[in-house]
């Protein structure tokens, strides 16, 4: 874990959807000098404007080359974007009465090389992993319950016709572009884990606070879960809660074991990368034992009516 104190005005939280990321900015917005709104979307919308298709001859067609031909260059551009992005944060922390700024959009970890091009050296980066078969679990919740797949999941979906299996391969793309990150940027990057969060609150928190340069706050934990305003997008079971807890971690062990063997496939190399245990699994049942099952949930269900 990075302890380094940076001075940058600006934190950005990265994170996989479904990580904690909405936990930790309720916690850090209640400091007196964090300004810390609900989703923007302002660095997903500017990753998006920098997007770009393969031409036939292999010029990227987007706005950095369409501009490029007025004579805008490539890095006046992005400043001229950072300075947009920025703009809209810093006037909510100077009308909040507030000097620093934190900006967290779940989707943004689907977009961390863009982020990277615009902010890379320009701000704080707060890297947050949980566990993927819990982030799988919740994923499939908070989308069966929104009734729609972020558009950043599309791709996913597209190619994998269950969807945990989809969430899963979301979940190893996020969370490695998230790492790689990190490790180009170990100087303005603080990495943890959300069960380190949920486990020890307070403590994480003020880790934080030493890392971004902003001094301890008493009672900064009550203040934070005190409120119960979500103030714009924002995950609304973490602000169901009055007090952290750990009720969430390994929701996954509820899977049935065929389907926890198939998202350990995915998983595995990703969850040790992140420092937790392989997943273990027994070994695939056959294909008759299978079959018996289903008639046995069968006969259960008609006996049940």
């Amino acid at each position: 874990m990075t302890t380094t104190v940076n001075h940058h005005n600006g934190t950005i939280i990265l994170g996989c959807p479904r990580s904690g990321t909405t936990l930790l900015r309720r916690l850090l917005g209640a400091h007196p000098n964090i300004s810390a709104p609900g989703e923007t979307y302002i660095l997903t919308s500017s990753a998006r404007f920098l997007a770009s298709d393969p031409s036939i001859d292999g010029m990227q067609v987007g706005v950095i080359n369409g501009l490029g031909f007025l004579g805008v260059e490539e890095e006046a551009l992005l400043a001229r974007l950072r300075a947009f992005a920025v703009e809209f944060l810093e006037e909510h922390a100077a009308k909040s009465g507030k000097g620093r700024w934190l900006e967290k959009t779940a989707v943004d970890a689907f977009h961390v090389d863009a982020i990277e091009r615009i902010f890379g050296d320009h701000a704080n980066f707060i890297s947050v992993t949980r566990h993927g078969l819990d982030v799988v679990c919740s994923m499939e919740e908070w989308c069966r319950k929104s009734g729609a797949y972020p558009r950043e999941l599309h791709v996913y979906i597209q190619q994998h016709s269950q969807p945990l299996i989809a969430f899963a391969h979301a979940w190893v793309a996020a969370v490695n572009s998230i790492l790689d990150f990190a490790e180009r940027h170990p100087q303005n990057t603080m990495t943890l884990r959300y069960e380190d969060l949920v486990s020890a609150p307070e403590e994480m928190t003020n880790k934080i606070l030493g890392f971004i340069g902003e001094p301890v706050v008493p009672d900064l934990l009550e203040t934070a879960l005190s409120d119960p305003s979500p103030r714009g997008f924002s995950d609304w079971k973490t602000f169901s809660k009055d007090r952290v807890d750990a009720s969430s971690i390994q929701r996954w062990r509820k899977l049935p074991p065929a389907t926890i063997r198939e998202l350990a496939e995915v998983l595995n190399p990703t969850l040790t990368r992140c420092g937790y245990e392989p997943i273990r699994v027994s070994p695939a049942d056959t294909d008759e034992n299978a079959r018996r099952r289903y008639e046995m949930g069968l006969t259960l269900q008609s006996l049940k009516r």
